[in-house]
């Protein structure tokens, strides 16, 4: 992953740009959502800003690279177009009329550079290298994309109307099942290819186009097409490609194909299948962005919100490049893979094995889950049955044995996913290390709800639920029966994101968040403890008085959200206690990490943290904690990232090794090698890397005041 202190990301993938390229094969262009561009000389390791004259509200929405001259390149705007000829030091605004940019070829016909430049109204040319521009062509509709390619046989020019209604209508015929607004979405992204070559004029053709269209530059008779995200029926996952210059077309890839029933993937002698694809399913709708290298119309790439695939050969095989099965025997259910570090994949936490180390599990989004038996060298998916596994638990006795909660609704704790929530989820048995699950909590009205956390306690055959706002469950039957345990509770909802049990003797610690929207529980948030070996059966908060932070500005409550927790159960009293809070109340700056030394009497802010979501206490020493959460790198607004501390929380480091810094969810000590963390991420997946504690000299760090 680049480093998200030189490039970061931005979770708003309709407004996302592909990556740009100088033709000198080293230089790269990068801009968030189309904005805060960057330049990498290095091939994508380090990136640096580009002073580009960018008016309020336009963003970039293509690069155009000279694939003759390394230092030309056009950037595409949604209103106009800019160009530099120094590989980016300096970027100056074109004559392009200040439009919404469709398309921009350079052409180099008998030692002269032309340049075309496409908006909705028309396509202008220019000998000058944008500097003037006179009128190409006009046409009769809306230009929705442009593009071209030369070679021998001359050159020609493609483009997109907006006649949705007709290069679409097959959608019309669904309309009852889809809904009128989902087929609008469809009709107006979508409209037919025009072509016109060398000195012809432009020729309407049957093929419709979505959301891309590609051609390379030194190549006048390929051609390809895809659908759009917004259609319905996945048929925005087809890739049509063209090798007569658009005279005729053939499919070469439709991942799911709706108009068969059972559904049929495209088959698996012609793409790559994934553990995505297998153990979960094609659901995808279409590609954010799909890209051809500009000079070999061979070489293509279409990235999706679940896979990415690409093809050397023009489509004929598609590979899948992110996972890459580890298994004997060819791609089924239940295969171990091994990672190529591109699965984007949001993954809550991970949890080994109390008693085989490199057995480990993740929780994580969409996926549902994944379980390694090597200590993440390789994996298996293991979905209970929702869209998200969101915590395990285990039996100390059983390896085999692990328990999951589930859930259908993702992204706890962002945004509004912090409030309760009704979705299906439940509580779930898996005897074969999540090969296959049984469903414990009954299917109805009551229990068919999203699980955030889940614990056993082994010596009782209990088990308890934590849920997304009706509380906590119990089952003392090994999930035959349930009952709600609320006791000691507040009223209202009850989002529960952490379950802790005692190792040494089965007594409970669960975590209450703030009731996000209604904000009435704030002072009964906090940890709470049941005492089991004594048959307690009422909750009891650990919190008296929570300390005003001295450094903070006045004004303000403490703990509106509570997320995460950690007890330090090497002290024989279970004194110790940690806590993180979320900012999501308007509590500017006055969440963070804080501790307890008297068993909740008393709590006192130790650092300040603005979006925390897991705390870890060492192992092998309690005075070493690691938390982990989101950074806001633009804004700099507070502390975030992967922040640690060797003196039990009087001072702070941030650690700065991880490439992720800015999507941070949590993290585990690597249980078989405690030199090396795990880190989890919101749609980074999971990076593994040196413990700054044990190799100071290896890893960055920066002192937190």
């Amino acid at each position: 992953a680049v480093n998200h202190f030189y490039a970061d990301y931005d979770s708003r993938l309709e407004l996302s740009v592909s990556p740009g390229f100088s033709s000198d094969g080293v230089t790269v262009f990068h801009a968030s959502a189309g904005v805060d561009p960057k330049k990498s000389s290095d091939s994508g390791i380090t990136f640096t800003e580009m002073n580009m004259p960018l008016g309020q509200g336009e963003r970039i929405v293509y690069w155009s690279e000279d694939t003759q001259d390394e230092n030309l390149i056009f950037a595409g705007t949604n209103s106009g177009l800019l160009v530099t000829n120094d590989k980016g030091v300096t970027w100056s605004r074109t004559q392009a009329p200040a439009l919404f940019a469709k398309g921009t070829f350079i052409d180099h016909e008998n030692g002269q550079t032309i340049v075309y430049h496409a908006t909705e109204d028309e396509i202008l040319k220019s000998t000058d290298l944008a500097q003037s521009f006179t009128s190409f062509y006009n046409p009769t509709k809306k230009i929705r994309m442009f593009t071209a390619g030369r070679d021998s046989q001359g050159i020609t020019f493609a483009i997109s109307d907006d006649d949705g209604n007709g290069a679409c209508a097959w959608a019309m015929a669904y309309i009852n099942e889809w809904g009128q607004n989902s087929v609008n979405q469809n009709l107006d992204t979508c409209g037919y290819v025009w072509i016109k070559k060398n000195q012809g004029s432009f020729t309407k053709t049957t093929q419709a186009v979505g959301d891309h269209f590609k051609m390379a530059a030194n190549d006048s008779q390929t051609i390809y097409v895809t659908g759009g995200k917004l259609w319905i029926r996945q048929y925005g996952t087809k890739v049509h490609l063209s090798e007569d210059g658009g005279s005729s077309w053939d499919l070469k890839l439709h991942q799911l194909n709706w108009d068969t029933i059972p559904f049929e993937p495209w088959p698996q002698s012609k793409i790559e299948y994934s553990a995505v694809a297998i153990d979960v399913g094609w659901w995808d709708d279409g590609y954010e962005s799909f890209e051809i290298n500009k000079l070999n119309s061979s070489e293509i790439a279409g990235a999706g919100w679940f896979f990415l695939h690409h093809s050397f050969n023009k489509g004929n095989f598609w590979n899948a490049p992110f996972t890459q099965m580890k298994d004997a025997g060819v791609p089924t259910y239940g295969k171990r893979w091994q990672t190529q570090g591109i699965e984007v994949i949001s993954v809550y936490n991970i949890k080994h094995h109390p008693t085989q180390k490199d057995l480990i599990y993740a929780a994580t989004a969409d996926i549902g889950g994944m379980v390694s038996d090597d200590n993440g060298e390789t994996f298996r998916l293991c979905k209970a049955k929702y869209n998200s596994n969101y915590d395990y638990a285990f039996d100390p006795n059983n390896t085999n044995l692990v328990y999951a909660a589930s859930g259908n609704s993702h992204d706890y704790p962002i945004t509004w996913h912090a409030g309760a929530i009704k979705s299906n989820g439940g509580i779930y048995q898996s005897n074969d290390r999540g090969m296959s699950w049984t469903r414990l909590t009954p299917s109805n009205s009551t229990w068919n709800r999203q699980f955030l956390s889940i614990a056993y306690d082994h010596r009782r055959n209990t088990l308890y639920g934590g849920t997304h706002g009706y509380g906590i469950a119990r089952s003392t039957d090994n999930g035959s029966t349930w009952n709600w345990l609320n006791n000691g509770l507040p009223s209202g909802d009850r989002i529960i994101p952490q379950l802790t049990i005692d190792p040494d003797n089965g007594n409970m610690y669960a975590m209450l968040a703030g009731d996000y929207g209604v904000w009435s529980n704030r002072s009964k948030t906090g940890i709470y403890y049941l005492d089991v070996v004594n048959g307690s059966t009422t909750w009891q908060l650990l919190r008296t008085t929570v300390h005003y932070p001295p450094e903070a500005d006045s004004g303000y409550k403490v703990w509106w959200y509570p997320i995460k927790f950690a007890v330090d159960f090497k002290d024989p009293q279970r004194n110790t206690l940690w806590l993180v809070d979320y900012e999501n109340n308007g509590n500017w700056l006055m969440t963070g990490v804080w501790k307890s030394t008297d068993r909740g009497l008393n709590w006192h802010r130790k650092v300040q943290f603005t979006h925390p979501s897991g705390i870890e206490i060492d192992p092998s020493d309690s005075d070493t904690i690691y938390v982990s959460g989101f950074h806001e790198l633009n804004g700099q607004w507070g502390n975030g990232g992967q922040m640690f501390t060797t003196d039990g929380g009087e001072t702070w480091k941030k650690n700065l090794t991880p490439n992720l810094q800015h999507n941070g969810f949590n993290s585990m000590i690597d249980p078989t090698n405690p030199d090396n963390i795990f880190y989890t991420y919101f749609g980074g997946g999971i990076l593994k890397g040196p413990n700054p504690t044990r190799k100071p000299a290896a890893v960055k760090l920066e002192t937190v005041d």
